[in-house]
């Protein structure tokens, strides 16, 4: 991608690792981590059920999205609000090179604390299968981080209240609203991500094929997932041409 897009993207990881958003970044990412040590300190016994709420509804529901929105949203979003950003588009540089770095940056961000959370959680929760399950977790976690990070970022460059927009975003739809309501995981990225997960290990993920908690085939979920991130993707290059710099 060239010497510029490197320079966006090493700048953009400078700005995105903050002290402050780091500490959040490190406290949500370790919540399923946090939950899985002091049980085993605890001594406490792994129920399906338990095991299942780990990973559908603290980490699948709630953890992956909350943790891309605190990344992705400021991306765009802060630079645009501070008048920054318009240094960047003043240059003549390609959109994508601009978007495409950025977006990278927030997905490396995620993706690395929250991949050794989640990996070590479960190594610690299951018993059979351990290391095969925490290995389809922790693509899981990537996958899912890809399309949340594209999707908050896009969201960043139409508003800079864009992390206003996702908290009510992850809470009200991603946790609360398509997990409860038959049908509706199909339209959902925690919900499609679950589905290549459980396709993937059934120890892992273990949802039943039918019913308001049932989770969209996996022939519907990889596309899903793919279109989510080149659809968002394309959208915050198109937003970025569309801006008025002056």
């Amino acid at each position: 991608m060239g010497t510029i897009a490197e320079t966006i993207f090493v700048l953009t990881f400078r700005q995105s690792v903050s002290v402050k958003r780091g500490i959040v970044l490190l406290l949500v990412c370790g919540i399923p981590l946090l939950i899985a040590v002091v049980a085993s300190l605890t001594g406490v016994e792994w129920g399906d059920d338990q095991i299942q709420g780990l990973i559908q509804w603290v980490i699948g529901y709630t953890t992956l999205p909350l943790v891309s929105l605190i990344v992705a949203a400021p991306v765009f979003a802060d630079e645009i609000e501070d008048r920054t950003f318009t240094n960047l588009m003043l240059a003549p540089i390609a959109r994508w090179k601009i978007a495409l770095p950025k977006v990278g940056a927030a997905v490396l961000i995620v993706a690395v604390p929250l991949i050794i959370s989640v990996f070590i959680a479960v190594v610690l929760v299951f018993e059979t299968e351990t290391y095969n399950a925490a290995i389809v977790a922790a693509f899981g976690m990537l996958i899912g981080t890809v399309a949340f990070v594209s999707l908050f970022s896009f969201v960043g460059t139409l508003t800079t209240r864009a992390v206003v927009f996702g908290i009510v975003y992850v809470f009200g739809f991603e946790t609360i609203v398509s997990s409860t309501i038959p049908g509706l995981k199909y339209i959902s990225i925690s919900g499609n991500t679950l589905a290549i997960m459980q396709e993937l290990s059934s120890t892992l993920v273990d949802a039943p094929k039918s019913g308001s908690t049932a989770l969209p085939p996996i022939e519907f979920a990889v596309p899903a997932i793919i279109a989510v991130i080149i659809v968002c993707n394309i959208l915050t290059v198109w937003r970025i041409k569309r801006m008025d710099v002056h």
